[in-house]
């Protein structure tokens, strides 16, 4: 027999927890109809351009990622209203803007410009982040690979901007668990991604001196530089030129091929054998001239056997 449990107040007070989020509602949408969004920061040290935020946009059909550096909070309602400008150029149909309550989503500049265009701004319930879970788990994915490409290549902690942008680079060509069959770039360019040009974050790379750096024609041409990001544009590379403590863009550039050397073959020296004529230094009591010869040959040997034998008496 099963009664009624019967409510009691102090029995809440005390037990009352968070409550499971379920699974995940499943939402069929075209590139560029929603956008989860969130604000990575306040960094504790300034990237190379001293900036200390970054604007994660991650599309939900495509899961393609956009990144926008800032310098303040107060920059995160102009990047948004700039992206989605940038998409109703190239074709798309923004709908949604998917974010947390923060005060840089949440307020009157930002309400009023999605009024205007249409735009619905959906927002998260109060301290639940994990109705955010597209946007925050990619923030994980971006800081956690830009911290093992600058831990392994051994560049300073102010590069993290350019190791943040070059992993939101990679991802956007790689495959995904929610979208297997295409890349994120694949499906938001309509086309197969060229990654010939992909190199290791931090790789070293030959840069061409050119304009002002140009030196003596005695000097070499070209110095080494760090590689840190690809320029899509120009098909130029960044590099990190640690004098000038700056990113700067070149096209003539040039990687060299990590090739193992080939293991050196044990070389067989045979003694030498005196040859024919070859004077032997000389013995002790002899003179430096001397005609003894190393070694006699067949022919003396012959020569000395016949003399031998002609100066035997009959």
């Amino acid at each position: 027999m099963n009664s009624p449990k019967p409510d009691c107040v102090a029995c809440t007070e005390a037990k009352l927890s968070e409550a499971p989020y379920g699974p995940a509602s499943g939402r069929q949408t075209k590139p560029g109809e929603l956008t989860h969004m969130d604000l990575w920061g306040k960094y504790d040290i300034k990237s190379i351009h001293g900036n200390q935020y970054y604007l994660l946009m991650v599309d939900d059909a495509a899961r393609y990622i956009t990144v926008e550096f800032l310098k303040t909070k107060d920059q995160v309602a102009q990047k948004i209203m700039n992206y989605m400008t940038h998409l109703k150029t190239r074709g798309k149909t923004p709908c949604a803007i998917h974010a947390d309550r923060g005060t840089e989503f949440v307020n009157e500049t930002l309400k009023n410009w999605c009024q205007s265009q249409g735009t619905e701004l959906q927002v998260t319930a109060p301290y639940s982040p994990s109705q955010n879970g597209v946007a925050e788990r990619m923030n994980r994915t971006l800081v956690e690979l830009a911290c093992a490409m600058l831990t392994a290549a051994q560049l300073p902690e102010f590069l993290w901007e350019p190791a943040v942008a070059h992993v939101a680079y990679l991802r956007n060509m790689s495959y995904t668990k929610p979208r297997a069959k295409a890349t994120p770039y694949q499906m938001w360019h309509s086309r197969k991604p060229n990654v010939a040009h992909l190199c290791e974050f931090g790789a070293p790379v030959w840069v061409l001196l050119q304009g002002q750096r140009i030196q003596r024609k005695i000097l070499p041409k070209s110095q080494r530089r760090a590689y840190v990001g690809y320029d899509e544009g120009s098909k130029s590379v960044k590099y990190y030129n640690a004098a000038m403590r700056n990113i700067l863009i070149l096209r003539n550039f040039r990687f060299l091929s990590q090739t193992e050397p080939s293991p050196l073959e044990e070389i067989k020296i045979k003694p030498d054998t005196p040859l024919q004529g070859e004077r032997d230094p000389p013995c002790e009591g002899e003179p430096e001239d001397s005609t003894r010869s190393a070694a006699p040959s067949n022919k003396q040997k012959s020569s000395r056997k016949w003399k031998a034998q002609t100066n035997i008496d009959p």
